[in-house]
């Protein structure tokens, strides 16, 4: 009998779709989700969650690295070397399950 394999990394997204025994984080899935594919899944408590039924926003959030700009006005992005006050932004991703 063949056995449908999602493969996916620690963070429950997919690396790939298989029938064969490869090493890593694994759970066996039917037919119709193999036959889909999506590399957009992701596996939570060992289920496969389709991106329909969640949620990625990405904020700006203070930190050391990133992108600086001027400290009253995130849209002015500034080189290091200005004389004005700064404020360094990074991207975080948020995520939550609609389920």
């Amino acid at each position: 009998m063949v056995e449908f394999r999602l493969y996916y990394n620690d963070n429950g997204e997919v690396i790939c779709y298989t029938c064969e025994n490869l090493e890593g984080n694994y759970i066996i899935i039917d037919r119709q989700t193999f036959a889909e594919g999506n590399p957009h899944a992701k596996v939570v408590d060992g289920k496969v969650i389709k991106p329909s039924s969640f949620v990625s926003v990405m904020k700006y959030v203070q930190s050391n690295q990133g992108i600086t700009c001027a400290k009253e006005d995130i849209s002015i992005i500034v080189e290091s070397d200005y004389t004005i006050d700064t404020i360094t932004w990074e991207e975080k991703l948020y995520e939550s399950i609609n389920c």
